[in-house]
C-alpha cells in the first residue's frame, strides 16, 4: 500500500528523469523527486576552491521509482542537468520494493566531454 502511494505521488508530482547505467545500453526514462541536500554548518560551501577553479560540492537527494534501479557511478539526467550517483539503496516495505534512495552530485562539463558527450 505504501509503495502504491509513493508511486502515485511520483506520477503526479515527480520530475522526469533519465537513468543511464546498471548495465543498460540505452537510457531509461522515469520519474523521481530530486532536491538539494542542505547543510546548515557555516563552514560548508556549495563551491570550494580547487587547483582548477571552483568545484561544486553540493549533493542532491534522489527518490525514484522501483523500476529504475541505481548503483554507484550511474548517470541521471533531470531538467538538463547531469548527475552522477554517489550512493544508492533500494528501500523495501516488507517484501515490496518501494523506491530507490540515492545521493547524487552534479557532473562537471569536463567530465561529460571526456566521456564523449
Amino acid at each position: 500500500m505504501i509503495a502504491g502511494v509513493l508511486q502515485g505521488l511520483l506520477d503526479r508530482y515527480g520530475q522526469a528523469v533519465t537513468v543511464l547505467g546498471g548495465g543498460a545500453q540505452e537510457p531509461v526514462a522515469g520519474r523521481a523527486f530530486l532536491q538539494p541536500i542542505l547543510d546548515r554548518r557555516e563552514d560548508w560551501k556549495q563551491r570550494r576552491p580547487s587547483p582548477l577553479g571552483l568545484a561544486r560540492k553540493d549533493r542532491f537527494l534522489y527518490l525514484g521509482e522501483p523500476d529504475l534501479p541505481l548503483s554507484m557511478g550511474d548517470r541521471v539526467s533531470c531538467l538538463g542537468v547531469d548527475y552522477e550517483v554517489q550512493a544508492a539503496q533500494p528501500i523495501w516495505v516488507g517484501k515490496v520494493l518501494s523506491h530507490w534512495w540515492a545521493v547524487l552530485r552534479v557532473r562537471d562539463r569536463e567530465e561529460g566531454e571526456q566521456d564523449g558527450q
